[in-house]
């Protein structure tokens, strides 16, 4: 893995901005001064992103010559981040089917168009929280301090999409909803996929809780909402590792 190569520069007010948004508390003021545990990082960029005075380089890019893209397309890839901070405030059902409708534009294997998409609201999310918990800590007892936070499953997100398969499994849900994050991105909404609630989501109790039908398989899923935090700059990312042949 790549180093972070991480710099602050005398830009940095001491906002505490990157520290909060930090989801494995990688970073710290140290005599006030922002150090960076890189054994922990998961060089996920938003420390970059969400700094107001582009105090933070990563990897080699300093943050001043980051601004977003006018295409309007790029400028919603570049908007897409996992989001983990939401607004409590929901999507009214109208709303909801309105942006989901979208997923319909999205491409099909052999144009099957045999996943199905069900949004499961906050209340729903309150049950399931406390049952996942549970479930993961007797499988990974070592994941207790990831999962003492009242909620990081979910992230506070008001809904659930989940993608679902009957029979055979296609990755027309896993294509669809990356193309929705990109929308939402687009649109000003925030997403995250969750891979606590995926690693679960096939298990009795929670397709119980949810209708999923016997045969039927979660292919994908995201959290979805307004994000209760805004970022400044496109994340870094290390250079990618592109042959042409």
């Amino acid at each position: 893995m790549s180093s972070v190569q991480f710099k602050v520069s005398s830009d940095c007010i001491n906002c505490n901005k990157c520290v909060d948004i930090c989801l494995p508390g990688s970073l710290q003021f140290i005599d006030s001064k922002l150090t960076l545990n890189e054994s922990s990082c998961m060089r996920c960029g938003h420390c970059f992103s969400i700094c107001p005075t582009g105090a933070i380089s990563l990897f080699g890019v300093e943050s001043k010559t980051r601004s977003f893209s006018e295409n309007p397309v790029l400028n919603a890839m570049q908007k897409r981040h996992s989001t983990r901070n939401f607004s409590s405030e929901p999507f009214s059902n109208e709303q909801l089917r309105e942006m989901l409708q979208a997923l319909g534009l999205a491409p099909s294997s052999m144009n099957a168009r045999k996943t199905r998409f069900s949004v499961v609201n906050r209340a729903k999310l309150d049950q399931m929280v406390p049952i996942i918990k549970e479930m993961l800590l007797k499988q990974f007892p070592g994941m207790k301090g990831m999962l003492s936070s009242a909620d990081p499953i979910f992230r506070g997100a008001p809904h659930l999409i989940i993608a679902v398969e009957q029979g055979e499994v296609s990755e027309d849900g896993i294509i669809a909803l990356a193309e929705f994050e990109v929308l939402a991105a687009g649109m000003g909404y925030g997403t995250c996929n969750t891979g606590l609630f995926k690693s679960v989501s096939n298990t009795d109790t929670i397709k119980t809780i949810l209708g999923i039908k016997d045969g039927e398989t979660v292919t994908s899923c995201i959290v979805f909402g307004k994000p209760s935090v805004q970022f400044v700059r496109p994340v870094a990312r290390p250079a990618l590792d592109i042959e042409i042949q």
